[in-house]
């Protein structure tokens, strides 16, 4: 009996170890709205949040004919301010979107600061302004995001915003437009500022060479003094190798969305509380073991 008890405690501990080991959320940042934004939409979850155009009063608000067609909307802007070193350096992304009856639920991506990829730009772009640490994400296509029957009653429409990076400090909702054909404002709220010009990737992202100069000169020094120890340069050139690929799987790491991170993180976390669970199991067998 006493033997029955012991597996089951060991057992019990090791899985609500390996539990904790597992992220409790793979929610991006929170998106802190302003207040006159908040007013007029919803926030259901702390990364996304929308404005309703036409839906069910009852669960929340609704700017009911605010845009008097919304088959002319071809698309909208947010204007959000971050920390400038997070945002250059862990970067961030999301998407705008676009929900409604007769599209259903349509997300542009955006990507900004070191996410940003100058040759895979997103349907949804990054703008920087003349304020440092403030953008403006924002997507317009070629054919509407709304049909005019999205108006009507019994049926929706909402533009979002949407944020999957997990680390930053914050971004700040601070304003929103939504677009006509030619970039025209159909609806504004909030502290909007002017775009200026698309944000590239910053340079402290692009400048690796100065980084993989140090083991690729390492490396050199080490052939030199092969003459007095080859075996010793050997195994340093080794460690330069490891750490120039280090780097590389770090580069491609935070090119991701943060939605294949969080699952990595979560794979290592449930394998580590898999093998804690083992180690626990095994424990409980010895016991069993000198029992006998």
């Amino acid at each position: 009996m006493k033997i029955s008890k012991i597996l089951a405690g060991m057992s019990a501990a090791a899985i609500v170890a390996s539990m904790a080991m597992i992220p409790a959320s793979a929610a991006g940042t929170k998106l802190n709205v302003s207040d006159d934004l908040a007013k007029i939409g919803r926030q259901t979850q702390d990364d996304l949040f929308a404005v309703f155009f036409n839906g069910d009063e009852s669960e929340g608000a609704v700017n009911k004919d605010a845009i008097s067609d919304l088959g002319a909307v071809y698309g909208a802007s947010f204007t959000i301010k971050v920390d400038n070193n997070d945002w250059n350096t862990i970067g961030g992304g999301g998407s705008i979107n676009f929900n409604s009856k007769s599209g259903g639920w349509n997300a542009k991506d955006w990507a900004g600061g070191s996410w940003v990829e100058d040759d895979k730009p997103k349907d949804t772009l990054c703008y920087t302004t003349e304020e440092e640490g403030t953008y403006v994400l924002e997507y317009l296509g070629d054919a509407p995001v709304f049909a005019t029957t999205d108006g009507d009653a019994d049926n929706y429409a909402a533009v979002g915003i949407n944020n999957w990076a997990a680390d930053l400090k914050g971004i700040d909702v601070v304003g929103m437009k939504v677009l006509g054909a030619d970039g025209n404002v159909l609806f504004e709220a909030g502290s909007n500022k002017d775009k200026k010009e698309v944000q590239k990737k910053p340079v402290a992202e692009e400048s690796s060479s100065g980084a993989d100069s140090t083991p690729s000169g390492t490396d050199s020094k080490k052939d030199d003094s092969k003459k007095d120890d080859k075996s010793s340069a050997a195994a340093t050139s080794s460690t330069a190798a490891g750490t120039t690929s280090s780097k590389a799987g770090t580069t491609t790491t935070t090119a991701t969305s943060s939605a294949a991170a969080s699952d990595n993180t979560a794979a290592t976390g449930a394998t580590a509380g898999l093998a804690l669970a083992g180690v626990a199991l095994a424990g409980a067998a010895i016991v069993i073991s000198k029992r006998k």
